[in-house]
């Protein structure tokens, strides 16, 4: 694996995103906040999950390691959502474009929210987040399907065609 291939999937990872948001962004709000009776609740849930968890994956890089996840109340609407993640995402963003190859071994170590410690690979790192956000992706589309918003394909080969 390279930093080329981490900064590809870095790039289809924002096409998905890019494809899922316009979808969310034709839901009102109760909708939106609706609980669904799925694992995270309701749409708004899980994006702030998702959200939190780039954030928390940026900080411990970083060299700073969050106990706590991001809080939906804390974030009114999908609007404001979208907004906060262009910050959290462009941040982690800035930070891949800045590395090489070599800094793919390099061990993190930082702790998780209950304050165990850990040390991981920068490189699986940034797969996991990846990974992390098409898993989350992949819950969202089936609600939204449900509710008749459709949401384009979001394999990655669709992204190599886009």
């Amino acid at each position: 694996m390279t930093i080329n291939h981490i900064q590809r999937l870095y790039d289809y990872n924002d096409w998905a995103w890019q494809q899922v948001f316009p979808s969310l962004a034709q839901l009102d709000d109760a909708t939106y906040k609706l609980d669904r009776g799925f694992f995270w609740g309701s749409l708004h849930s899980l994006m702030v999950h998702s959200m939190s968890a780039e954030y928390i994956w940026t900080q411990r890089i970083m060299g700073t390691s969050p106990r706590a996840m991001l809080d939906p109340a804390d974030y009114a609407t999908f609007p404001v959502v979208q907004a906060q993640w262009t910050e959290i995402d462009g941040k982690l963003r800035q930070l891949v474009a800045t590395l090489a190859d070599q800094d793919l071994e390099r061990p993190i170590a930082y702790t998780d929210r209950s304050g165990q410690p850990f040390s991981t690979q920068l490189g699986d790192i940034l797969l996991h987040v990846v990974n992390h956000a098409t898993e989350h992706r992949s819950q969202m589309t089936p609600v939204l399907f449900a509710l008749n918003v459709a949401t384009p394909p979001l394999d990655y080969i669709f992204f190599t065609r886009a």
